[in-house]
């Protein structure tokens, strides 16, 4: 319930051959580690560790395994398990990273400066790659070659840059349409540039980890991970060794989990939620939000009070139990509750008030009749249509939900279960009255599809105050508060929940805190693995 109170067009992404960048081979025993090490002193404080010497010969016992999908590869942009991903964010830092909070953290990334679609990154001097060859703006400029192709899983993220240039140590990328969290898209792996790497092997990134390797540099087992000493942040992990298992099946690596085999692990809750689970856990915020979109092109829907009866009488947290089992967010605004920085401005409580949407329905004259709906002195009844996802049955236990909620106050509802592109297709064409639907908000937190016409998921006439506001902070002319107060006064979609995920984990494993779709592996410098555990503590 809330109180009353231009989007990225697609970009082709060209890239000519002269993007590749022919960074000449640096060996460890001719990098300069002295320099290196005064660098990272007047960085971090502390000296580079430039031993990294195992006997893996000798390794007959590791302090963690992690589940993997056999066969996949570890490349970080188009491997193609959820599992082998999750693996990759131990292999390959970022320029910057998004935290628990929903907030920004610098990595590689020394600074960031935005101006309009340019934006500018300083990398961090000092910081070495896991076989102790520098990281240089270079090898930034070649991973995002790599990361903004067609077939990369980052590809979608970086549609709105345009051109990626280097010049020293500042990596400057152009944007086709001007955003202020532009910037916070820009977490996608870095990898060395070899030009005369085995294309065989995986990349070579500066992670916490990195795959086991013999003295001439060569992969003995994909599925062994040892401690990267050359990390650039001065506080290490503790866990030395991980080794990889391959499952077939979420149930399968939590009952792994359960009985000591399997040390960890990530669901996003979309392949089902797992039953009974018997270890600890950790609730994760995901920046997925399941919303209501309404056609005001409808009469009815086209009056704000009733657009606000709707949300009045919708109780987001009985959403998200319904449809989610506890394992959703209730909406109290447009964006996450869990991004600290905006939510303080967004008004919703997650609890419906039968009151004030009664009151709202009564001052646009409807009134009940004998069957129970509300209708206006000409006789139009505020009855609707909702396409749902006949397939997904968490979005028919929270359409069930919706209904009955609405009926409380006299609004009919009947839900028409139909396939997933057939809804899509529905809902670009404005055939509906409701829709129930998913969004996947990126990094950049730009919700602007969800209102703005002819983008295939609102239709109606413009809602002003909010494209304009939004407009204004997406330019940096605005504060995000004044969008969120148009918003909530117009109300052109209805926030419902935001989804969670899961992290599990073994009793043998301590110091798991919070962490984030993006850090599955977040402040796991303060991770470590004990012999007994302690007992089972469900979070």
């Amino acid at each position: 319930m809330y109180a009353p109170k231009i989007i990225r067009q697609i970009a082709a992404l060209l890239l000519a051959g002269a993007m590749l960048f022919a960074v000449a081979g640096c060996e460890e025993n001719d990098y300069d580690w002295a320099a290196a090490e005064e660098r990272r002193s007047q960085l971090y404080h502390t000296s580079l560790d430039t031993e990294n010497k195992i006997d893996i010969s000798k390794i007959t016992d590791t302090d963690m395994t992690l589940p993997y999908a056999a066969g996949d590869t570890f490349n970080p942009y188009t491997c193609q398990s959820t599992l082998t991903k999750n693996i990759c964010y131990l292999l390959y830092d970022s320029l910057i990273q998004i935290n628990p909070d929903f907030e920004v953290e610098y990595v590689i990334a020394k600074s960031v400066k935005v101006d309009h679609t340019i934006i500018h990154v300083q990398i961090r001097s000092g910081i070495v790659f896991s076989n102790g060859a520098p990281l240089t703006a270079a090898d930034v400029s070649y991973s995002y070659f790599l990361a903004s192709r067609k077939e990369s899983c980052y590809y979608n993220q970086l549609k709105n840059v345009t051109s990626c240039s280097v010049n020293g140590m500042t990596v400057t990328f152009v944007m086709q349409n001007e955003h202020v969290n532009s910037f916070r898209l820009l977490d996608f792996p870095i990898v060395h540039y070899d030009p005369n790497a085995d294309k065989n092997l995986p990349h070579i990134g500066s992670g916490r980890f990195k795959f086991a390797t013999l003295q001439d540099g060569k992969s003995i087992d994909k599925t062994l991970l040892i401690k990267n000493n050359k990390w650039y942040n001065p506080d290490k992990v503790s866990i030395e060794t991980i080794a990889l298992k391959e499952l077939p099946t979420v149930e399968s690596i939590v009952h792994s989990i359960e009985i000591g085999t399997v040390s960890y692990m990530y669901t996003d809750m979309r392949d089902g939620t797992p039953k009974n689970v018997n270890a600890n856990f950790r609730k994760v915020d995901i920046n997925h939000l399941l919303f209501l979109g309404m056609n005001t092109n409808d009469t009815s829907l086209a009056d704000e009070n009733v657009r606000h009866a709707i949300s009045y009488a919708i109780s987001t947290n009985e959403v998200a139990a319904a449809g989610f089992g506890g394992m959703a967010l209730g909406a109290t605004g447009p964006f996450t509750p869990n991004w600290k920085a905006v939510a303080k401005y967004q008004t919703g409580s997650g609890r419906s008030s039968i009151s004030l949407a009664q009151d709202a329905l009564d001052q646009s004259g409807y009134v009940i009749v004998n069957n129970g709906i509300r209708e206006d002195q000409s006789g139009k009844q505020l009855s609707f249509n909702m396409l749902v996802c006949r397939r997904n049955a968490r979005h028919m236990a929270a359409a069930e939900s919706i209904k009955s909620q609405l009926a409380r106050v006299g609004i009919n509802v009947d839900i028409t279960e139909i396939s997933g592109g057939g809804l899509i297709k529905r809902a670009e064409e404005g055939k509906y009255h409701l829709y129930l639907a998913e969004y996947s908000v990126q990094n950049d937190m730009d919700i602007g599809q969800l209102f703005t016409p002819e983008q295939g998921l609102y239709n109606g006439p413009i809602a002003y105050d909010s494209v304009r506001t939004y407009t204004n902070y997406r330019l940096g002319l605005g504060e995000i508060e004044d969008f969120i107060t148009a918003f909530e006064g117009e109300l052109p979609f209805i926030p419902l929940c935001y989804l969670m995920g899961m992290s599990v984990y073994a009793r043998t494993l301590e110091g798991v805190g919070n962490i984030s779709e993006d850090q599955l592996f977040y402040n796991m410098q303060q991770w470590k693995v004990t012999k007994t555990g302690p007992s089972s503590e469900k979070q």
